[in-house]
């Protein structure tokens, strides 16, 4: 198959997903209590990578809905690694790299992007991801292709930006899609159809890595996956009622029972 057909059969989060089915691989079936009690069916590795995958998933729907003006890939191999997300249209070329941030506060200081008072290299990712796509494009054109690196933190809790950085944009899942279709025009159609051409183009891309899976099949493993995962987050959320329910029944039960001997006894 060529590299041109295998980058345009490729989904969002392609990549992420396969490492999840691969470290699910390795595990053991939960046993009867485990589900029950809904323990987590995800291992320490395949939790990091289904993290991942649910971020990508989402923000790769954003932009496969931008319109039929833009050009969207997923997973475009940059050698040892893949992007996240590479899109096309009149507002420019873009490289995406998706942190998931669900649940967490993110701040950013120039550089640096904390994520739950973590370090993380987003922000270094997002740079050097752009810089190789412009030079993979330029080298295929002929002619320097401008991109613009994005970062995209998806659904933090609060975004704090002490300093922005000069050549990463930041935005958060529900910024991008407005941020993407306001944004000025800057490349004529004619552009857009070149630049596209050469990003699905056989040799484009440095060392591309072929897909651990085909699609379907990989969608498939991973939507058991997330069923089992959203059934034992469900599960633990139910015990968690329930246990809340019997402490306050308990308390009830306990301050009924005071009452009736101060009041017996007076």
């Amino acid at each position: 198959m060529s590299q041109s057909n295998d980058l345009r059969g490729r989904i969002a989060g392609q990549s992420a997903m396969a490492a999840v089915i691969e470290a699910q691989s390795h595990r053991a079936p939960r046993g009867r209590l485990a589900r029950i009690f809904g323990v987590s069916p995800l291992t320490d590795d395949g939790k990091a990578h289904y993290r991942g995958a649910v971020g990508e998933l989402l923000v790769g729907s954003i932009l496969d809905h931008l319109g039929h003006s833009w050009d969207v890939l997923h997973g475009v191999p940059l050698g040892a690694s893949a992007l996240d997300h590479f899109a096309v249209g009149r507002a420019g070329v873009f490289a995406f790299v998706v942190v998931n941030c669900q649940g967490d506060e993110v701040a950013i200081n120039s550089d640096e992007l904390i994520v739950a008072k973590n370090f993380t290299g987003g922000l270094r990712d997002a740079r050097e991801a752009a810089s190789l796509v412009s030079t993979a494009l330029s080298g295929a054109l002929g002619v320097p292709v401008p991109v613009t690196a994005v970062l995209v933190v998806v659904e933090p809790t609060k975004v704090t930006t002490v300093q922005a950085p000069v050549d990463v944009h930041v935005l958060t899942s529900m910024q991008l899609e407005q941020w993407l279709l306001s944004a000025p025009a800057v490349l004529s159609g004619v552009d857009v159809a070149e630049i596209s051409g050469a990003a699905e183009a056989n040799g484009t891309w440095p060392h591309p890595q072929p897909a651990a899976y085909k699609a379907r099949h990989l969608t498939r493993a991973f939507v058991r996956i997330h069923h089992e995962v959203r059934s034992a987050t469900v599960r633990r959320f139910l015990w968690v009622v329930a246990a809340l329910i019997a402490t306050f029944l308990s308390v009830w039960v306990l301050v009924s029972i005071l009452t009736s001997v101060v009041m017996g006894s007076s």
